[in-house]
């Protein structure tokens, strides 16, 4: 066992009431929590002192690698809230990071019953009161939810991050019964390298023997793409972790955050609403994939007292903070934008309480299209006539769609302008009046099509008298699934038969000022974020009937407020944790996101479409660990101007290295002032104390991964290629090659 008092700096936030004051934390690494007679679980815990004191249990339980991949917000999330009189346990599960064992996708029912293991187990510990919380961003909030619903008795509260209750409707894989371009082979092929990573030496034995089981992980792993379009529709794969299916299996307490710049945010509301045992709450900010004290766009808020004060009333039965006030809902109303681009750093708006979640999408107003040349978004339906409109394909939809995941760089819509110009589109002309759009906007259309399997893309967007567009949000439906994504409820288009469709559209909030212009706008194509239809299609829109786009807009009653009484989430103090106790070597560039266009000599106005978007982390070094961390991306998204040959290739590289003592020493002096930056003591005793059963060793791994997705009318085609070095050689190559048939999409 080895002992290392280290310095941290002392967070100084206000709190809402008075909190646990703690200048003493034990941080205990590799700790093994059993979950079977052959699986241990590998687990840090930041545990404050004296151990006399039994403490709340806060639990974060994800395959993202404790030791390295997460260890940098870990330190900056767990160490605040230890500091503050709550244990913390970051857990890797089954097969990931250091546990023992193999795992073979998301959310497995041998995940969750593991989880249900280390609850227990965190309850039973002698330095724990028996009350144990759930907190996650991404992963952590699904898996969370899970739990709650499997509601083993110590479980007392969770705090669930940019999560879903519907892994089919709204997950990175599929949205509106279409398969996503831009995320599910991206999101794959992060877990495809990351799974490649080693366990650390020191957990598992000699060198032999820690070749040997890393080996045996690898052979068991596999691109994750492949299975989940082997479920095309909503079957028993994606209603497994769909907490929607068991709203009623939740009673202990849920905090559940989105954001607006974020993939996951549509669930919000609908958890808040369902799971009716539960005293359940809902906050969505302006926020990315990243924790709401940091993340761009902001405003940011203060997030770990947001997260304390639930953590006192859930778990430890206080009901005189902030908590017990809270409304269901507290919304961020986003504002105009002056001037929109691919990256925003705070937006304009006000943050809203609603009392009562059903209130929301109760009242609408109603625009209908108009089929005159003016093409308006009007308040009065017109008599039904034999006019059609044309919405028809063009290479170039959703070119400047952005990311459905953007993580706060050059990643999000940016004017829509251009967009607007490739689209059918309609029109309100500069309103008269305000309008505040909350809730989840609905379409109503009277369409036809060319083609027996299509889709549209609905989008709202804010024109302001200048002439700049924001998008406000938008809706996808895969036109096989209008009545439902359960294989039997299936079925193509009639060619050339007008069919009503309904759809919603994300859900929003944001005011529209007066003199602006709400903009509709149909396209059936929405490259890259959405995978393209087998063949070219065209749409038409029909007059036959009416169609319509209905606004969710407040009943009278709730109303923006600005006191902390009604909306306490704005009113917390900014924390942005403790220092993160690592390094920058080489700062991370900015993303770089290019967009090239290849004309056709008979026909410019469809061209090749070619986005190349690279990533690059920069090179970090954890400051206890001794690690050293550079990640690089590459992506590449091509489609023809006819949309038939749709592509994506991605490249990854991990490079990691843990470092000899001698080479650790070396750079932790050459950085020193870093170092004390990033470890600054005030007034915290930190020790560190590592359970490691075998000697520490050297290492150097570098994975690279290339994966690609294509497809024609009637199959998808993947192709993914690992190669993991050790120390400068080859450890392991292998390559996959898989054929799916196309199933509705």
């Amino acid at each position: 066992m080895s002992f290392d008092q280290l310095a941290v700096h002392r967070d100084a936030a206000l709190s809402i009431f008075p909190m646990a004051s703690v200048n003493h934390v034990q941080v205990l690494e590799n700790v093994w929590i059993p979950v079977d007679a052959k699986t241990r679980l590998s687990a840090r815990i930041w545990l404050p002192q004296p151990k006399t004191t039994k403490y709340s249990v806060v639990l974060e339980y994800i395959p993202y690698r404790k030791s390295d991949w997460t260890s940098t917000r870990d330190s900056s999330n767990h160490l605040w809230l230890a500091q503050r009189g709550f244990a913390v346990a970051r857990v890797d599960i089954r097969g990931s990071g250091n546990s023992d064992g193999h795992y073979y996708g998301e959310y497995t029912a041998q995940e969750l019953q593991d989880g249900v293991k280390v609850i227990e187990w965190l309850a039973s510990q002698s330095w724990c009161s028996g009350s144990v919380g759930v907190f996650g961003k991404s992963w952590g909030g699904f898996n969370g939810l899970q739990l709650a619903a499997m509601a083993p008795p110590a479980l007392r509260g969770v705090v669930s991050l940019y999560s879903i209750d519907d892994r089919y409707a709204d997950d990175v894989h599929y949205m509106g019964g279409a398969v996503l371009g831009s995320e599910a082979l991206s999101w794959a092929t992060v877990m495809f390298s990351l799974n490649a990573l080693p366990m650390a030496p020191e957990t598992v034995g000699a060198e032999v023997e820690w070749k040997r089981k890393w080996q045996e992980r690898l052979e068991k792993q596999f691109p994750w793409l492949h299975e989940w379009l082997a479920h095309q529709t909503r079957d028993d794969f994606w209603e497994h972790g769909s907490i929607c299916e068991a709203y009623d299996k939740v009673e202990c307490p849920v905090l559940e955050i989105g954001g607006w710049n974020d993939g996951y945010f549509n669930g919000v509301a609908r958890m808040v609403k369902g799971m009716k045992n539960s005293p359940s709450k809902g906050v969505v900010g302006p926020w990315s994939h990243n924790w709401p004290n940091h993340a761009t766009p902001g405003p940011q808020i203060g997030f770990l007292e947001m997260c304390r004060q639930w953590w006192e009333y859930s778990l430890n039965g206080r009901t005189d903070g902030t908590a017990v006030k809270f409304p269901d809902l507290q919304l961020f109303v986003k504002d105009e934008i002056e001037n929109p681009t691919s990256r925003i750093l705070e937006y304009p708006g006000k943050w809203c309480g609603v009392d009562d979640v059903e209130k929301l999408e109760q009242k609408f107003m109603t625009f209908y299209c108009s089929s005159e040349e003016d093409y308006k978004l009007q308040a009065n339906a017109e008599p039904p006539s034999s006019h059609e409109r044309i919405i028809g394909l063009n290479s170039l939809q959703g070119a400047w769609s952005g990311e459905w995941l953007s993580f706060g760089g050059e990643d999000m819509p940016g004017n829509q302008v251009s967009e607007d110009a490739v689209a059918t589109t309609w029109s309100t002309g500069p309103l008269s009046a305000d309008v505040e759009i909350v809730g989840r906007p609905e379409m109503s259309l009277f369409v036809k099509s060319s083609k027996p399997q299509a889709l549209i893309v609905a989008r709202l967007s804010d024109v302001s008298p200048s002439g700049k567009s924001t998008l406000i949000t938008r809706g996808v439906l895969n036109l096989s699934h209008r009545d439902g994504h359960k294989l039997e409820q299936l079925k193509h288009m009639p060619i050339g038969e007008s069919t009503r469709v309904h759809w919603q559209l994300n859900a929003c909030a944001y005011t529209l000022r007066t003199g602006h212009s709400l903009v509709l706008s149909l396209t059936p194509n929405y490259w890259p974020m959405v995978w393209p239809s087998p063949e070219p299609v065209e749409l038409a829109v029909s007059f036959a009937e009416s169609n319509m786009l209905k606004l969710p807009v407040l009943p009278e009653g709730p109303s923006p407020v600005d006191t902390a009484a009604t909306c306490p989430v704005k009113d917390y103090p900014l924390d942005a944790g403790t220092p993160s106790r690592t390094i920058s070597l080489r700062k991370a560039p900015p993303m770089e996101r290019n967009l090239t266009l290849l004309l056709s000599e008979t026909d410019s106005s469809q061209p090749l479409q070619r986005l190349v978007v690279k990533e690059d982390q920069g090179k970090d070094l954890l400051v206890d660990e001794g690690i050293a961390m550079e990640e690089t991306a590459m992506k590449t998204y091509t489609i023809d101007p006819q949309c038939l040959h749709p592509r994506v290739s991605i490249q990854r590289t991990l490079t990691y290295e843990k470092l000899s003592p001698s080479e650790h020493s070396e750079l932790l002096a050459k950085f020193a002032d870093q170092v004390a930056t990033a470890t600054h003591v005030d007034n915290l005793k930190l020790e560190r104390f590592d359970y490691a059963e075998h000697p520490v060793l050297p290492w150097k791994v570098k994975v690279e991964t290339g994966s690609s997705m294509s497809s024609n009318v009637t199959t998808f085609f993947l192709s993914d290629h690992l190669v993991v070095h050790l120390n400068g050689d080859v450890f392991l190559e292998k390559k996959w090659e898989k054929q799916i048939p196309r199933q509705f999409v």
